[in-house]
């Protein structure tokens, strides 16, 4: 990989990309909303080892879900049969749903100052279909004019930080120099290790990089 120097002195020279992570960098998190939310139906013990909340484990419900072994009606079918009697699929819906914070037009701003610029901008997202399609409701027409790639861990069956998913968007992106924007440390490095990458943790570390 190039040091930092050699990589923004040749940058004008080649293709210019950056991939965002979506949750954690573009759209914020509320962590705590959710987990209360969850809780009006579900034991503390069911949200981290049998649904996943806050667990990193590969065999959770959350985990499938993203990977995309379960579709949506069977994840929901899962959570029910460990809530409390007479919880709906619409209330676990929008439970899971709270994660999400919105996504500050400052975001959107910087998306749209790079494309001015001549980069090409690309979405790499473990996400689930519940909560990609509750993102589709609040901002379609940003994602489908902003980015020239998404690339969905539910859709592919892959997720960060895995090589294959690396190396996936890394062939489809193509040749020339990328920037991955993550708040995750293990994927920031399985990108600089998989696909060569340069990465920062955070939109405004990027906006310092290319000053």
């Amino acid at each position: 990989m190039l040091p930092i120097g050699s990589y923004l002195q040749t940058w004008d020279d080649v293709m210019r990309s950056v991939v965002f992570d979506f949750g954690g960098v573009l759209m914020k998190h509320d962590r705590e909303g959710c987990l209360n939310d969850l809780q009006q139906f579900l034991s503390d013990e069911d949200i981290t080892h049998v649904l996943g909340f806050g667990n990193d484990k590969e065999d959770t419900l959350r985990a499938r879900f993203e990977t995309g072994a379960y579709d949506t009606r069977y994840f929901l079918k899962q959570v029910l049969a460990h809530c409390k009697s007479g919880t709906t699929e619409q209330q676990v819906i929008d439970a899971w749903n709270t994660i999400h914070a919105g996504i500050p037009d400052e975001a959107w701003e910087t998306i749209r100052q790079l494309r001015a610029k001549g980069y090409r901008t690309y979405l790499m997202s473990n996400t689930d279909a519940i909560h990609w399609q509750h993102t589709l409701s609040l901002y379609r027409q940003q994602i489908e004019t902003l980015f020239d790639g998404v690339f969905l861990s539910f859709e592919l069956g892959l997720t960060k930080p895995a090589e294959k998913f690396f190396r996936h968007v890394a062939n489809a992106i193509g040749d020339g120099q990328t920037i991955f924007v993550d708040d995750m440390e293990a994927n920031r490095l399985a990108a600089q290790q998989f696909a060569d990458w340069q990465t920062c943790a955070s939109i405004e570390e990027l906006k310092n990089l290319l000053k």
